[in-house]
């Protein structure tokens, strides 16, 4: 085998081996940018801890709030999340019935601690959320 053909078989390699890299490195980029969709079902039972609190006031117990922050940490990044879950909430909020304290569930970010930056409501427009 001559230098050359060897040299270029050196360089080839290289050459994948940068490209398996940047197209490695790229979708890994994309993945993370992509629209990660928070599950509805993870969402909804761990707000069932609220379910009391918006139906029958008092406080919110630590459960309750400890799913507030916890939803709030797992949604801080991604708007398609905070809209997905604004969505499971409706539902959730609607399976509970004519039951529930819109004034509670307004208050529920706040009196555990979360300021989410926007007004929370049962008619909420998911939309909307920034």
């Amino acid at each position: 085998m001559s230098p050359t053909t060897h040299k270029l078989k050196g360089s080839s390699v290289k050459g994948v081996v940068v490209s398996v890299w940047f197209a490695a490195c790229l979708l890994t980029m994309l993945s993370a940018m992509g629209d990660a969709v928070i599950s509805c079902s993870t969402v909804q039972n761990d707000l069932m801890a609220c379910a009391f609190y918006v139906i029958f006031g008092g406080s919110p117990s630590g459960s309750c709030c400890s799913a507030v922050q916890s939803l709030y940490w797992t949604t801080a990044s991604s708007r398609s999340d905070r809209i997905a879950a604004c969505h499971c909430i409706k539902s959730l909020l609607s399976s509970l019935g004519s039951s529930v304290d819109p004034s509670r569930v307004a208050a529920l970010p706040r009196d555990c601690n979360v300021n989410l930056g926007y007004s929370v409501s049962i008619n909420i427009n998911c939309a909307s959320i920034p």
